[in-house]
């Protein structure tokens, strides 16, 4: 990669992965230890562990965990704003709907089993110092949100 695009990876987050394969095992992994049990207490042994890659393959796709980390986030912001998005795209031109339909969802999901929470809010309360890449992705996401719903406020007068 030229040095120009690695820096315009790292400015992103978006880290060429060494064996992208393994990266993606590696981030489903951590997603789904992450979300369940929190991000500080599950240790790179045991993501690299239930990945079946080992931990030069971790730390050539993820510089640290930390990054790791911001980029479970970054995939859950991703898929965050498609739900959210479904439910506001049902209802064009009606704020109010859209609140209530986003809402719903957000009420849908808190009833299934495996629902631990936000993992926005999570990683918030995991990491209180705002400059930790964990919660730069997580205040984005919700200074992002309280901006869309404002501006459907708004449009309902």
């Amino acid at each position: 990669m030229p040095p120009d695009k690695k820096i315009e990876a790292s400015i992103s987050g978006d880290h060429a992965p060494a064996h992208p394969k393994a990266a993606d095992k590696i981030l489903d992994v951590a997603r789904d230890l992450f979300y369940r049990e929190g991000i500080r207490a599950i240790g790179v042994d045991e993501i690299v562990k239930r990945a079946g890659v080992t931990k030069p393959s971790l730390y050539r796709s993820f510089p640290s965990k930390d990054e790791l980390a911001a980029s479970y986030l970054r995939k859950y912001d991703l898929e965050f704003w498609e739900r959210f998005d479904e439910a506001v795209d049902a209802h064009p031109s009606d704020p109010r709907a859209q609140i209530v339909a986003f809402l719903t969802r957000v009420g849908k999901r808190t009833q299934k089993p495996d629902y631990r929470g936000c993992g926005m809010t999570n990683a918030a309360v995991e990491y209180p110092d705002h400059s930790h890449p964990a919660r730069i992705v997580s205040e984005t996401n919700k200074q992002e949100l309280r901006r869309r719903l404002r501006a459907m406020a708004a449009a309902m007068g």
